[in-house]
């Protein structure tokens, strides 16, 4: 017979089991009537809340796979700032268009070139050209905002998988899959505003909580108090960033590599020079040179074309404007000079 204490630790076991698999349903039901249904998932659904997306932008892939180019320059306003396209394509004589937005990460880089480039139909594009500075090409904190669904797909599982190992560890796969049975990020998205609602509640007069919010964000938090700071341009890598290998497997670099030799198209990446001194180029420390010699060596190794602007004569701190722009003067003459030293990549 079996004992009490067995029955009872049996009827535990019973009841957590049901709970399992009951609490899915409840969450799923109350979610379904607090919250919009027409949000789809995020295509990080490892990571990110669903959410009311901005479309992908059609109308520029479209006006890409219209032009044909058969080489396309990527980057942020280090790119934008330096490579005159409509320039450089008169000049050498090769149809060449230009992806800048600034302030973008290097994720972003790499959902231009798979959506807009490599999974676009562009039948006549050869290569693509990387421009970034320092260890940008290896960061692996990526912050996916709003910004990235102009350029993402409704999924992007590559992007996804590596985000989240960098978030979440080795048991990502177990939150991917807790997410999606338990629906707990959508059960946050009405559950937290009660929360935090609540001791304004409780504490506003007349049981108005949002003009108590109001009052205190107006009085005590208002943007004029705030301390000021000095606005910064990408922040020099520290030690710990600049160990290339640790930093390269969680990146997306390997995957814009791999995607560049599916699509049969050349990679070239150019280190801009970042803002030099009166008297010469930037100092840089040692982590940083073997840093940079190692990111060479490994794209070399894998096809890729590789230049370092560093130590540049052409571009002193007279063509340099705010942080590491150079200053529009300087951007046709930047890319006659790019074409001379580089005719070999567009060959």
């Amino acid at each position: 017979m079996i004992g009490a204490t067995a029955r009872g630790s049996v009827l535990s076991l019973v009841a957590v089991l049901a709970g399992i698999l009951i609490l899915p349903t409840a969450l799923r039901a109350v979610n379904r009537l607090l919250l919009d249904d027409t949000v789809k998932p995020s295509y990080l659904p490892t990571v990110e809340t669903p959410r009311p997306r901005e479309p992908f932008d059609d109308e520029a892939a479209a006006a890409l796979r219209e032009a044909q180019p058969e080489f396309v320059v990527i980057g942020d306003s280090m790119a934008g700032t330096r490579i005159d396209p409509r320039h450089l394509s008169r000049t050498s004589g090769r149809s060449v268009a230009g992806l800048f937005v600034a302030g973008t990460p290097v994720a972003y880089w790499y959902l231009e070139f798979k959506n807009f480039v490599a999974q676009n139909h562009l039948t006549r594009v050869r290569g693509v050209i990387f421009f970034f500075r320092d260890d940008q090409l290896t960061v692996r904190r990526q912050v996916a905002t709003p910004m990235f669904d102009r350029v993402a797909r409704d999924e992007e599982p590559e992007l996804d998988a590596l985000l989240a190992a960098d978030r979440l560890g080795t048991f990502s796969g177990v939150h991917r899959a807790a997410r999606a049975l338990y629906q707990f990020d959508r059960t946050r998205q009405w559950l937290e505003p009660r929360l935090n609602h609540a001791p304004a509640a409780l504490a506003g007069s007349d049981g108005q909580p949002e003009a108590l919010l109001s009052a205190i964000n107006a009085e005590i938090f208002p943007l004029e108090k705030l301390r000021h700071y000095e606005a910064a341009d990408l922040p020099q890598a520290d030690a710990a960033s600049l160990d290339f290998y640790s930093q390269l497997d969680g990146s997306v670099l390997p995957e814009i590599v791999r995607l560049a030799q599916r699509s049969n198209i050349r990679l070239a990446f150019i280190r801009v020079q970042r803002r030099p001194m009166a008297d010469g180029p930037p100092p840089q420390s040692d982590e940083l040179t073997r840093y940079l010699e190692e990111l060479k060596a490994y794209l070399t190794e894998r096809g890729a074309y590789y230049h370092d602007d560093w130590g540049d004569p052409a571009t002193p701190l007279s063509t340099y404007a705010d942080g590491d722009h150079i200053v529009p003067a300087a951007k046709v003459p930047y890319t006659e000079r790019f074409l001379e030293k580089h005719a070999r990549i567009f060959q």
